[in-house]
C-alpha cells in the first residue's frame, strides 16, 4: 500500500469513527478549505476537535450510516506535496430501510513534512451543504 493509500485508508476510519486523535493527526498545523462558496483557514487546535464533535453530532441526528472512498487519483507535485482527487460515497439514514446516498468529489492538496502526509488545503467541488438540504436531511437555509 502506498503511503497516499494508507493516509486515506486512515481518513476513511476517521471519517466514520469520528477519532478526534486520527483526525486531527491527519491535518497540517494551518489548513485552507474551500467550496463552491469560497475559502477559510483554519488551526488544527482546539477548535478543529470542537467542529470535528459538532460533525458528529450534527451526522448522528441526521442518520448517518458510512463514508467510504471510492477512488483516489493521487499526483505527485513534488518531493513533498501531492494533489489527490477523491470519490466519497456517504450513506444516510434518518428514516428506517429508506437510505439516501450521496457521492461528493474533494480534492486535497497534501504536504508531507518527513512525518507523513497531512492535508494542507481541500476543496469540496460540492455545496455539500445544500445537497443535504435539497435531500430533506438539513433544514433549508434562507
Amino acid at each position: 500500500m502506498t503511503t497516499i493509500a494508507a493516509f486515506f485508508a486512515r481518513y476513511e476510519e476517521g471519517a466514520n469513527t469520528f477519532d478526534l486523535d486520527l483526525m486531527s493527526s491527519l491535518y497540517a498545523p494551518e489548513f485552507m478549505a474551500g467550496d463552491p462558496n469560497g475559502v477559510s483557514c483554519g488551526r488544527n487546535d482546539q477548535a478543529l476537535r470542537d467542529a470535528f464533535v459538532q460533525r458528529k453530532e450534527l451526522f448522528r441526528k441526521i442518520g448517518f450510516r458510512r463514508a467510504t472512498i471510492l477512488q483516489v487519483d493521487a499526483t505527485p507535485l513534488d518531493e513533498r506535496y501531492t494533489m489527490a482527487r477523491v470519490h466519497w460515497h456517504m450513506t444516510f439514514e434518518m428514516e428506517p430501510g429508506h437510505p439516501l446516498d450521496f457521492k461528493f468529489f474533494i480534492t486535497y492538496f497534501l504536504y508531507d513534512p518527513g512525518t507523513g502526509p497531512r492535508v494542507a488545503f481541500w476543496i469540496s467541488h460540492d455545496d455539500e451543504k445544500r445537497v443535504m438540504e435539497e435531500a430533506g436531511l438539513l433544514p433549508r437555509q434562507a
